[in-house]
């Protein structure tokens, strides 16, 4: 498999997740200079003459039995082992205030009250807070670099040559999953599920005669039609609109992107949703609801949580299945689904021990813990030295099928600023709770992508 299958620019940031769940991406401005010089590799964490210890932040590893939360908790056993001077101090933050509480960590910029090494979403949100982390330059070589993707949404301007702020961890993206006990009790053929629009409303449609709902969303945060403008855009907009959406050259008002925002609206309309879906927070709470069999479908991630390997083990692999986006226009790419980055890891400016807290971050990005991330959490690492052949999964090779073939692209939005992506998440909720129109949602955001483009 060619190595840059999985180097994608997307934020998925904003998920969580922002996108985020995917999140939208700001262009920041330039940053400090890093150090001029590049220093040796760093030493080996023995030669360390004291004992040292490393506070790590992240939101997973608030549950360390299973998941992501389980492996990094192995991989701290590990490192311990490997560096008998250094101790791990592993602490969970609500991902909901997380980034709250880690700028009130960097405003104190001190060891005793914020981490040395800190999990953030890649795109804006390492790139916005790169006043608060360690260049990483001086500790990457080329080989390091070379086996991982990513790079440039980690990286000043978003360019893999510049400045490192982070290392990325995971690959992430967007796909349908399906129910696919709730097709054949309903006489749809799980093995060949809707792909056109009409199809699948009529699913929707066979879904709500039985008590139960056509899609399982969670739109409290406005994140899951983010998460859909993000999937359909690729049957209306050609991939040069991505940047043109960026600088204004394509209005929010485009016909293109007015035809997504109708077929939202359309879902709603037309009863797809389960009841409550608007005051229902996207994570954990949606992906709940199609676990529990109450939906047929639900918009996923492939990697981390909400993915393949979570919903298959609480579900049953086989009453699992996966697709792309349904298709209302036909285009060459109308069955992409976007990827990007997931999670990557920071040294903090003010950690008195950033030499070992990126030796650290490097043993969590290694070939044989990629190779636990991929196996045991049943997800994609940026690492690429490990091949997606390994996993046996039927929907997990059905991803790593579609992304051999170049069935998927970056987000719409992962290039824009945090306010355009925030606008056009309050007025989705608007559009879906029927206080504005299509045109009137749009215009608001454009208003928001004009006052961002003249700052």
């Amino acid at each position: 498999m060619k190595r840059n299958l999985l180097l994608f620019s997307m934020g998925l940031g904003a998920v969580l997740l922002g996108t985020a769940f995917l999140g939208c991406g700001k262009r920041p401005a330039q940053a400090p200079p890093g150090p001029a010089a590049t220093p040796p590799p760093p030493t080996p964490a023995q030669e360390t003459p004291a004992e040292i210890t490393l506070t790590v932040w992240d939101w997973h590893a608030a549950d360390p039995s299973k998941g992501v939360g389980l492996w990094l908790t192995e991989i701290d056993r590990a490192f311990e082992k490997a560096h008998p001077s250094i101790k791990i101090k592993h602490v969970a933050q609500s991902h909901t205030e997380y980034y709250e509480i880690f700028k009130a960590a960097a405003a104190a910029a001190s060891p005793e009250k914020g981490p040395d090494v800190v999990m953030l979403h890649e795109g804006n949100r390492v790139l916005d807070n790169r006043g608060s982390l360690t260049p990483l330059d001086p500790y990457l070589t080329p080989e390091f670099k070379a086996k991982i993707v990513g790079w440039e949404l980690v990286s000043q301007d978003y360019n893999p040559q510049k400045t490192a702020w982070a290392v990325p961890i995971a690959v992430q993206g967007l796909v349908w999953y399906y129910n696919k006990k709730l097709l054949r009790e309903a006489g749809f053929d799980p093995e060949d599920p809707p792909r056109k629009w009409d199809q699948f409303l009529k699913v929707c449609e066979a879904m709500k005669a039985r008590g139960k709902a056509g899609l399982a969303i969670g739109e409290k945060e406005g994140f899951w039609a983010d998460w859909f403008l993000n999937t359909a855009y690729f049957q209306t907009c050609a991939p040069e609109d991505r940047e043109r959406l960026r600088t204004g050259q394509m209005p929010w008002t485009d016909p293109k992107l007015v035809r997504i925002l109708e077929k939202l609206k359309e879902l709603s309309d037309r009863g797809c949703f389960q009841k409550g879906a608007l005051s229902t927070p996207l994570f954990p709470d949606a992906g709940e609801v199609f676990m529990r069999g109450e939906a047929a479908f639900f918009l996923g991630l492939i990697s981390d949580v909400a993915h393949w390997k979570e919903l298959g083990d609480l579900m049953g692999p086989e009453n699992l299945g996966v697709t792309t986006c349904p298709v209302f226009q036909e285009s060459p790419r109308a069955d992409f689904f976007p990827t990007g980055g997931a999670f990557a890891y920071a040294v903090t400016r003010w950690s008195p021990h950033p030499r070992e807290a990126f030796e650290y971050i490097a043993f969590i990005a290694s070939d044989e813990n990629a190779r636990t991330f991929l196996t045991d959490v049943g997800s994609f690492p940026a690492n690429q030295s490990v091949p997606l052949e390994r996993f046996t999964d039927p929907n997990a090779r059905k991803i790593a099928g579609w992304l051999a073939a170049g069935k998927a692209g970056p987000q719409l939005t992962d290039l824009l600023p945090t306010e355009v992506g925030e606008a056009f998440r309050r007025q989705s909720q608007a559009l879906l709770a029927g206080t504005v129109s299509v045109t009137q949602a749009l215009e608001a955001v454009e208003a928001a992508a004009r006052k961002a483009r003249s700052r």
